[in-house]
């Protein structure tokens, strides 16, 4: 035997734990109360009665807007249904989520009325577990970024001297690498500039480490406003700087009239004295240098030419420049 429709209805409607209500929008009346929910709440029948006679009230205020903007969207024929998620607040005071879904039904006998019949249902432990989610991915998110900047900052550590900031020795071979792959396509020459400070190890033993350590600072300092944005400047090892030099043209003797250019702006700039707290000295460098043409060369090749031509700078009185000359066991002054 089948049950009657209204019971069936009613059987449905509590075993998915809906609320049936149903308002004329018109009059503002409402004709069928969600009592269920309201009892859920801890509200009596008459204080339900109130809440639904007075329903914004009851509504969070940051959730009013949203609900009267989904009412008249779909009284106005903007939607087809009329939904919203909401939080009510319960006789305890603590606010919790339902969620509303109805449309207007009219009625022959009613032409002018609009009825809106929907259902209510609790949806506040989805909503807390939505909450949860959201929270967990943002702690995710920040753990992501703390890493990424953790990777970040060892990369640079890894990469760059402690002392100066400037690029090390791993940091300066990758940049040959690369600069001496880009001069294969551009045929532009480069020159790689070893400088050695004069005198470092007297400044050490005659001021103290720390003096020693400001001096290697201003040094970086002066080289990196020396030459230009695009150049590297690197700290290879104690008192050495290597200077890689990119895009001084196609001809080879143009390439080292350039190079001469800089290394003497150089030389110039490292030779004003030195103002170090309390201690005020002049220091030099000695530069050698040797040109990158991009063709079979690797760090490893350009490295003992570069050296060997800044000692032979020192050799010559230091303070000086030389330029490694292929066939030439000396270098060019």
């Amino acid at each position: 035997m089948k049950l009657p429709r209204e019971e069936f209805l009613k059987v449905v409607m509590d075993t998915a734990d809906l609320d049936v209500w149903e308002n004329e929008l018109v009059s503002g009346k409402v004709t069928r109360k969600a009592s269920k929910d309201y009892a859920e709440l801890g509200y009596s029948e008459q204080e339900a009665g109130d809440c639904m006679d007075n329903i914004f009230a009851v509504i969070h205020p940051e959730d009013v807007d949203r609900m009267r903007g989904a009412l008249n969207d779909h009284a106005s024929g903007k939607t087809p249904k009329y939904q919203c998620e909401f939080r009510i607040r319960a006789k305890s005071g603590a606010w919790i989520w339902y969620a509303n879904s109805g449309k207007i039904v009219p009625r022959p006998d009613e032409p002018e009325a609009k009825h809106l019949i929907g259902v209510t249902y609790n949806i506040h432990v989805r909503r807390q577990q939505e909450e949860e989610l959201k929270r967990l991915n943002l702690e995710l998110s920040a753990q992501k970024k703390q890493l990424e900047q953790l990777n970040a900052s060892l990369h640079h550590m890894a990469m760059t001297d402690a002392l100066t900031q400037l690029p090390n020795r791993r940091l300066l071979i990758d940049r040959v690498s690369q600069a001496l792959c880009s001069a294969k396509r551009s045929l532009q020459i480069g020159a790689l500039l070893f400088l050695d400070a004069d005198n470092f190890k007297a400044v050490n033993d005659q001021h103290g480490h720390e003096v020693g350590d400001l001096l290697l600072k201003e040094m970086a300092t002066r080289l990196r406003s020396t030459v230009r944005e695009a150049d590297t400047v690197a700290r290879i090892s104690g008192d050495e700087f290597v200077v890689m030099l990119e895009d001084l043209g196609t001809d080879a003797i143009e390439a080292g009239q350039k190079t001469r250019a800089i290394a003497e702006k150089i030389l110039a700039a490292l030779a004003q004295p030195y103002a170090l707290g309390e201690v005020h000295f002049t220091n030099t460098v000695s530069i050698g240098a040797t040109l990158m043409d991009g063709g079979q060369q690797g760090f490893d090749d350009l490295c003992p030419t570069a050296d060997a031509a800044m000692y032979e700078a020192k050799k010559g009185g230091r303070n000086r420049f030389h330029m490694f000359v292929p066939g030439q066991a000396k270098g060019m002054p």
